[in-house]
This record gives structure tokens, C-alpha cells and sequence, in this order.
């Protein structure tokens, strides 16, 4: 850098400024980019502004990116294509009878949606489906919502996780084995969930009334629900399958994933123009969401690395010669408080490139710290007030 000037002031003046211009009304993107941008101007070389693009241009134009629309145009298909419905109504069939049966079959549905579509669905389609169905049958409205909502977030660890591709893309991580270790902490979450939802359903009835059994539930209906619901079930398998075993890479696995999606959309009925159309759309969308506030994050993670951060914080726990489970402790507090306030892609990008370094250093396995940190941001992500 041509300017001296402290870590600790440079910390300051970014994370200040950002709070700052955030509760102006100003967005992150912005917010972010430009101060990452004037500071890198103001303290920086020619060459610095020349390493931030480039560097910029590159992360834009891996391979890797094509993952995220792919597997985010397999969901969006799957999901206009009545999945979410169908896999509702089957497991409706099955449950409906046992206490907290509504709430149940969402977490399962959300769980179903997660394996489909890579960025989680749940908390929208859920949203409309399963909470008018449980405030119908006099649940209480917190487990509703929050059932939908410990649902929903449950895309960010069951894989293909777009959360989980960019975290792999920051850390240099292997996508496969990212997936693989996120799919067990991401189903046993599911698992706690129902369990809970059970258990509360039990000794507090009134809060989840049972459903009443429907009479006209042949046993031949529910094997014709669960018929149903067989091919999405097989897509996942396929997709994640390929990936766990080697046999394509997490890019090409989308791309299969996209061509099955679309057999299923034209086998259910559903493989219109406006269907293709809508789901094209929601892909570019969300897929441009998340690159704007990719640019600025990765401006902020490259201008950081430059004024020496990482090795300055190296330095400062050396000496302190603090014990690493409690360095540990301590990323995990700040990163809660990260997560209360910020969004989960700007708190994925701004975060990662920090804590992943020492977190490596301090000799904890990346693929460990990364579903640590994946599990922390989904809990910050349902505390209030984001």
C-alpha cells in the first residue's frame, strides 16, 4: 500500500462506514463497493486498483459459477412444475392423524425442496402452502412460522447448496466434499426439528391440534401420492449421486440435473412456455442478486488481504497465545452478531475470506470450520431482527 496506515483505523473506517451508510437506507452492494473502492483509491496504488479487477474478472469467469444458475434453474423448474404440492399432499396422506402432522410434513417438504433446488425454497413456497393450511386447523401461529422458517433455511446446509458453492469458492474448498459434509449436519437438523415439533405438539396440544384422519384414504391413493413423487426423489439421488461418487463433476451434475427437471416438468404436464419462461427468469434474478453482491464482497476480501489483515490477526493471537476452542468460541459469538444483521450472501462473502484463514491456522479442517460456520449463519439467519 502507498499510504501507511493502521489495520485497526482501516477495520474502523470500513465496517463504520458500512453500518453507517447501511441505516441511511443505502444498499449493502453499494455500501460496500464503494468503500472498499474509495479506501483502495485513496491508500492504494495504480497496481491495486489494477489487482482488484483482475482479480475481480477472474472469480467471475471460473467454471465454477455455472453451477449456481444450473442448479438454481433445476429447483425453480421443479417448483413451478408442482413438486412442492405433490410432495405435500403424499406426505400429507401418510401423517395427517399424529399430533403436529402440518408442521411435520413441512420441515419434510422444505427438506425435499432443499435436495432440489440448491438455494431453499422452502421459506416462500411453504410460506403459501403450509402456513394458510396450519393457522386453518388453529395451530399457533409461532409454530407455523417458525417451522416454515427453520425449514426453509435448511437449504443453506443440505446440499447442492449455493450457499455451500460460494463458501467453496472463497475457501478453495472441493464443492463435493463440502456437500458431503454438509448433508448430515443438514438432515439431523430436520431430524431435531420434528422431534421438537412432536414433543411440543404433545405436551402442549393446543398448540397443534391433531388433523382429523380423513376417511376416504385408501392405502391404493397413498401409493398412487408417494408414485408421484418418485421421480424428483430419483433426480436427487442422480445429481447428488454423480457428485458423492465421483462420477461428474458438481458442474456437470447441475447440468444433468437441469435436463431431468425438464422430463419431469413435460412428464407432469407442466412444460409450457410460461412455465419455462417464469423459471428462466427467477434464475436470472436471484443468479444477479447474488453476483452484485458477490463484486463488492470479493473487492472488500481482496483490499483486506492487501493491508495485511490476516496476518495481523495471526500475530495478535500469537500473542496473546490465546487457546484455539476459545478463539473458536469467539469467531462463533462474532459471527452470530454478523448473521442477526446481515445478509446471508454479504455475510458469507465478507466473513469467509476472514475467519476461514485462522480458523486453518489456528489447525481446525476447513471442511469442519465451513459447516460450523454454515450451521451459525443458519441460526443467526432466524434471530431477530433479520
Amino acid at each position: 500500500m502507498e499510504l501507511e496506515i493502521s489495520i485497526g483505523l482501516i477495520t474502523l473506517i470500513l465496517f463504520g462506514g458500512l453500518i453507517l451508510l447501511v441505516m441511511l437506507g443505502i444498499p449493502v452492494v453499494y455500501s460496500l463497493g464503494g468503500l472498499t473502492l474509495g479506501l483502495t483509491f485513496i491508500f492504494g496504488t495504480v497496481d491495486d486498483l489494477f489487482i482488484v479487477a483482475s482479480t475481480a474478472v477472474r472469480v467471475f469467469t471460473n467454471d465454477m459459477m455455472t453451477m449456481i444458475p444450473l442448479f438454481l434453474l433445476m429447483g425453480n423448474l421443479l417448483v413451478h412444475s408442482g413438486v412442492s404440492d405433490r410432495l405435500y399432499t403424499a406426505l400429507g396422506y401418510w401423517l395427517y392423524g399424529i399430533k403436529g402432522s402440518l408442521a411435520v410434513i413441512t420441515i419434510g417438504v422444505c427438506v425435499a425442496l432443499a435436495m432440489t433446488s440448491g438455494f431453499g425454497p422452502g421459506i416462500l413456497t411453504m410460506g403459501m402452502v403450509a402456513v394458510p393450511s396450519m393457522l386453518k386447523q388453529n395451530y399457533n401461529k409461532s409454530l407455523a412460522l417458525g417451522s416454515v422458517m427453520a425449514g426453509g433455511v435448511l437449504g443453506e446446509i443440505i446440499p447442492p447448496s449455493i450457499i455451500m458453492i460460494l463458501f467453496a469458492m472463497i475457501g478453495k474448498i472441493s464443492v463435493g466434499q463440502l456437500f458431503i459434509g454438509g448433508a448430515v449436519p443438514g438432515f439431523v437438523c430436520a431430524f431435531l426439528y420434528i422431534v421438537y415439533i412432536m414433543i411440543r405438539a404433545h405436551l402442549q396440544p393446543n398448540f397443534a391440534p391433531r388433523a382429523e384422519r380423513k376417511s376416504n384414504l385408501s392405502l391404493k391413493l397413498k401409493l398412487k401420492s408417494l408414485a408421484e413423487v418418485i421421480a424428483p426423489s430419483l433426480l436427487v439421488v442422480l445429481v447428488l449421486g454423480t457428485i458423492f461418487m465421483g462420477i461428474a463433476t458438481p458442474s456437470e451434475a447441475a447440468a444433468l440435473g437441469v435436463v431431468g427437471s425438464i422430463i419431469i416438468c413435460a412428464a407432469y404436464g407442466k412444460l409450457t412456455f410460461q412455465i419455462m419462461k417464469d423459471s428462466c427468469f427467477e434464475t436470472i434474478k436471484i443468479t444477479s442478486m447474488a453476483l452484485w453482491i458477490f463484486l463488492p464482497a470479493i473487492l472488500f476480501g481482496i483490499f483486506y488481504t492487501m493491508v495485511g489483515v490476516q496476518d495481523a490477526i495471526l500475530d495478535l493471537l500469537g500473542y496473546w497465545e490465546l487457546n484455539r476452542w476459545l478463539v473458536l468460541v469467539l469467531m462463533q459469538v462474532i459471527l452470530f452478531i454478523f448473521g442477526m444483521f446481515m445478509d446471508d450472501y454479504a455475510f458469507v462473502f465478507i466473513c469467509a475470506p476472514i475467519f476461514l484463514p485462522v480458523a486453518e491456522a489456528l489447525g481446525f479442517d476447513k471442511i469442519w470450520f465451513s459447516i460450523l460456520f454454515i450451521l451459525n449463519m443458519q441460526v443467526a439467519y432466524l434471530t431477530p431482527p433479520f
